[in-house]
């Protein structure tokens, strides 16, 4: 039985926003405390062997866009075998980084940058930056659950035929004129939330791992850790957020 799970972090020293390296840390502990052996490869522009097929789990932090088109060039390479790995496994890439992903970076001085186009959305560069907290529904791994984070906006995403990761009850989600929040194409999460996501919300961590280790072929663990205080953090947060008023402008859902 193979207890070692390999987990690909792309691109540390280029995106490194956010404090959104703790969604590592998570996913690592959660790992550890199922049992496993936790190998945790850092990608970097320099890195001279990489397949994302060798992993059973990859994330891509936030990023600067100035950083976009060499970290596009990195990895388009590698398009095809991220086609196959989101097929079934777990991706999860927040923040701004969903652009390299997308079809089309517009920036705000007219440029255009072509993304990965591993998944079908377009993102436009904002003037300002907005800021707030998030909170939606979203369903993973066929489990349905609350999600609680923030967002720090920079850009706007028209996600066009690709589903929604998640309905907004709180928040400005891809562009603040719909109640969609990220994207998610087969295994693969797309999301605007921060926090750290997985640190804040350890229920999408344990689905994560439960994918994980249904892929591997082993027991998906039964063992469920105490949650109790993300919990209780979450109905703190949600109370305080009943009292805002939102930038949502309006629930069209398409």
């Amino acid at each position: 039985m193979d207890k070692t799970l390999k987990i690909g972090w792309l691109f540390p020293n280029t995106f490194s926003l956010h404090g959104d390296r703790g969604n590592i840390l998570a996913i690592r502990a959660e790992g550890v405390r199922r049992g496993y052996r936790v190998e945790i490869d850092q990608i970097n522009l320099d890195t001279k062997e990489f397949n994302p097929l060798d992993y059973d789990f990859i994330f891509c932090p936030p990023g600067e866009i100035v950083h976009f088109e060499a970290v596009i060039a990195f990895l388009k390479p590698h398009r095809e075998a991220f086609i196959t790995f989101i097929e079934n496994h777990p991706m999860l890439v927040t923040g701004t980084s969903i652009g390299v992903f997308g079809k089309k970076i517009n920036r705000n001085d007219k440029t255009i940058i072509n993304g990965l186009g591993l998944i079908g959305l377009e993102v436009n560069e904002n003037h300002a930056v907005y800021g707030d907290d998030l909170y939606y529904i979203c369903e993973y791994n066929g489990n349905k659950m609350e999600i609680i984070g923030n967002q720090i906006q920079m850009m706007d995403a028209d996600i066009n035929e690709e589903s929604p990761f998640g309905y907004l009850k709180y928040g400005y989600g891809n562009t603040g004129k719909t109640k969609f929040e990220g994207a998610k194409s087969g295994k693969a999460i797309f999301t605007n939330t921060l926090g750290p996501l997985l640190v804040c919300n350890p229920w999408l961590t344990e689905e994560i791992m439960n994918l994980i280790e249904t892929n591997k072929e082993l027991p998906v663990w039964e063992e469920k850790r105490d949650n109790s205080l993300e919990v209780n953090s979450l109905k703190t947060k949600v109370a305080l957020i009943e009292k805002k008023e939102s930038r949502l402008i309006s629930v069209d859902e398409r």
